[in-house]
């Protein structure tokens, strides 16, 4: 009985070490660097590791008083790049989208979105440049709203 008291409390141990290194692996470095990340995924390259919101306030798309959707330009430090956010208030039955542009060296991203609550689009290299995002929502009647872009 103490043999397997003392097999149970090692097997116990060896766990708690082995989830103690899984929670102190810092996060895989970027697999893309300057604009070698256009049009590449943030969340696959690494670069949304330690993302943040490029700007202070997000844009909102409005029908009247009615917030549709949030867009926000979001920046990894890690990466240099930009890429857009959206987020659905209203209606699953809406369909929102979000995309980013460069204007110089010129360059965007397709559009991302869906029905579903948030969505992310691929990124673009922004160091020392203005990338900015754009959301749209289209409604269950075909009603389109678009931001307008979130600058950075």
């Amino acid at each position: 009985m103490i043999r397997n008291a003392r097999r149970l409390a090692a097997a116990a141990a060896g766990a708690l070490i082995a989830a103690s290194l899984l929670v102190a692996t810092p996060a895989s470095a970027a697999t893309c660097s300057g604009h070698g990340c256009d049009g590449t995924d943030p969340i696959d390259t690494g670069c949304s590791a330690n993302a943040r919101n490029a700007t202070p306030y997000p844009k909102y798309i409005m029908q009247g008083s009615t917030t549709l959707a949030v867009v926000e330009l979001r920046w990894s430090e890690a990466c240099k790049t930009n890429w857009g956010r959206i987020s659905n208030r209203v209606s699953p039955h809406n369909t929102v989208q979000v995309h980013v542009y460069r204007s110089s060296p010129h360059a965007t991203t397709d559009w991302y979105g869906g029905t579903g609550t948030q969505y992310y689009g691929d990124q673009l290299y922004g160091h020392n440049m203005t990338v900015c995002a754009v959301g749209k929502v289209t409604t269950s009647s075909g009603t389109t709203y678009t931001s307008d872009p979130l600058c950075a």
